[in-house]
């Protein structure tokens, strides 16, 4: 029998360097399928992290818009509120402003009636009546001239013709006005 030894047998040597290269292969291969692994997980991490701050930063947006478009739309209800209220009161407007001009068309003489065309708004009646009106009740003759009205004027006597009158003894003041003072002033320009 023989002892042991320290030393192993060449055969035994080179299944144990075969079996250590291996394993050592096996494991380079599994520490570099682990470190494949690890990048790729902290890849992964890095797309999850950009893509969650992405929807955050839409829902940010998101929130902005839905503020200005919660805005907008109150701005847009008060707007609409307030066309309905003038709608409602130019609409009242409009149909005082029509009874109104039925009535002062009904007024107006049968020659002049035909004078408001139909189709016209409510506004430009009131304006054509108002003018056709202004033509009946100015009694102006064609030509532009208004007829005189009341007395005749006549010169105004100034006082100190009244005083001369009545210092000569004339009893009516418009004749002495009229047969010597007023040639007298003529004569004098």
């Amino acid at each position: 029998m023989s002892e042991p030894s320290d030393t192993t047998a060449p055969s035994e040597t080179t299944s144990e360097a075969a079996e250590g290269s291996q394993s050592r292969g096996l494991q380079q291969a599994l520490t570099a399928e682990r470190k494949r692994r690890q990048d790729l997980e902290q890849r992964l991490a890095d797309i999850e992290k950009t893509q969650r701050e992405a929807r955050e930063a839409d829902a940010k947006r998101r929130g902005e818009f839905e503020a200005l478009y919660q805005t907008a739309s109150t701005e847009l209800e008060a707007t609409r509120a307030q066309l309905a209220d003038f709608q409602a009161r130019e609409d009242g407007r409009l149909k005082k402003l029509t009874e109104a001009n039925t009535a002062r068309l009904a007024a107006l003489p049968e020659s002049f009636r035909a004078l408001v065309p139909d189709g016209m708004t409510p506004d430009l009646v009131a304006e054509q009546l108002t003018k056709l009106e202004s033509v009946i009740t100015q009694n102006t003759p064609t030509g532009g001239i208004p007829p005189r009205t009341g007395a005749i004027a006549q010169d105004k006597i100034p006082t100190q013709c009244l005083k001369e009158a009545e210092r000569y003894g004339y009893s009516d003041a418009r004749v002495y006005y009229e047969k010597i003072w007023k040639p007298r002033m003529e004569r004098r320009r």
